[in-house]
């Protein structure tokens, strides 16, 4: 067994997220089933939107089958229940719909490639996991960077980031452009948040707390063009922004001004998945104010696939190097290399 199968192997839902299409998210999770099979573990499968196709939609470039064994479970669209080679038999339905159809449950009767295309939001994502587990002593979620709330830990308890050739130009912008979004993904947990600044968070919305746990919410619906009002919340006193949606870079550019005029500025939001501000801006903000989540993501693996599909290479040992460098506290491999 190799050292990714038997690290994902110690979670019981874990998400595969790709940082881009043909990143090697498909035969990662081709090297998590197999190394499964092979300790004899029961497996589930479900994706967020549509994945396990012959070729990209968009791109219309081939994509590798994703292959499940017999016994193996899936959740997917009554559509896409015949698009694959396996045999599959349906044990039970979700009510849970996409633009496919209703997820059902179904379980392979004799192995082969198979389509997935599972729920689209998160809730109905954690709730179709839920059910796999009902069968399977793992659950793989597969998704990607722009449906990367599958590695959300409301949803599963570890993640493993897909990245490779087709996102950068060279070797040190893959690896520059994935230890940023991975170090996003690993924003540390809050560790002084009372219990208004927790409710508020779940609910959605906006405030300000002080020191002493003390919440004055803000009346916006939303944070994410950094409407300038914010500011006026922001005090010595009330020092930390409570985001309960979304960090953007128009709100990570209103926190640095704010910074000059209130010491220790923070902002706390719900996990690494609600923010979405760019590697040069994300690194100024930090070196400024203190971010947190009050659900860290548990990062245990990054895959890399040094080949771009469109007929470029780079040096794959490269690529794991500067990672392993960079991120000496994750697994960093090439599963193709590795035989994967």
């Amino acid at each position: 067994m190799n050292d990714l199968t038997a690290l994902a192997l110690r979670h019981q839902a874990i998400a595969v997220v790709g940082m881009g299409k043909n990143t090697g998210k498909t035969v990662t999770v081709n090297c998590l089933v197999a190394g499964a099979v092979q300790a004899g573990i029961a497996l589930g499968l479900t994706s967020t939107g549509r994945d396990g196709e012959s070729a990209d939609i968009v791109s219309a470039l081939p994509k590798p089958a994703i292959y499940l064994p017999e016994k193996a479970v899936l959740a997917t669209s009554t559509a896409s229940l015949g698009r694959g080679t396996a045999r599959l038999e349906i044990l039970d339905t979700t009510g849970i719909y996409n633009a496919l159809g209703e997820i059902v449950i179904a379980r392979v009767r004799e192995a082969g490639s198979v389509e997935v295309s599972g729920p689209e939001r998160t809730g109905d994502l954690r709730a179709v996991i839920a059910r796999l587990q009902d069968y399977a002593q793992l659950v793989i979620a597969d998704g990607a960077i722009d449906r990367i709330a599958a590695s959300a830990p409301s949803v599963t308890d570890a993640a493993i980031l897909a990245t490779g050739a087709v996102i950068g130009r060279d070797v040190q912008k893959v690896v520059g452009l994935t230890v940023h979004a991975a170090r996003v993904l690993m924003t540390p947990a809050v560790s002084n948040l009372g219990e208004q600044g927790l409710a508020l968070l779940e609910q959605g919305k906006i405030g300000v707390q002080n020191q002493h746990g003390q919440v004055k919410p803000i009346p916006l619906t939303t944070a994410i063009d950094a409407p300038p009002e914010i500011s006026d919340y922001l005090s010595p006193e009330y020092n930390c922004l409570l985001v309960g949606g979304a960090l953007s870079d128009p709100l990570a550019e209103l926190l640095l001004q704010a910074s000059w005029k209130v010491p220790g500025l923070k902002a706390v939001v719900q996990d690494g998945t609600r923010i979405f501000v760019e590697p040069g801006r994300w690194q100024r903000l930090l070196r400024r104010v203190a971010v947190n989540v009050t659900r860290p993501i548990n990062l245990i693996a990054i895959t890399v696939n040094p080949v771009d599909p469109r007929g470029r290479r780079l040096p794959g040992r490269q690529l794991v190097g500067g990672l392993r460098e960079l991120m000496p506290e994750l697994l960093v491999v090439d599963p193709m290399a590795e035989g994967g």
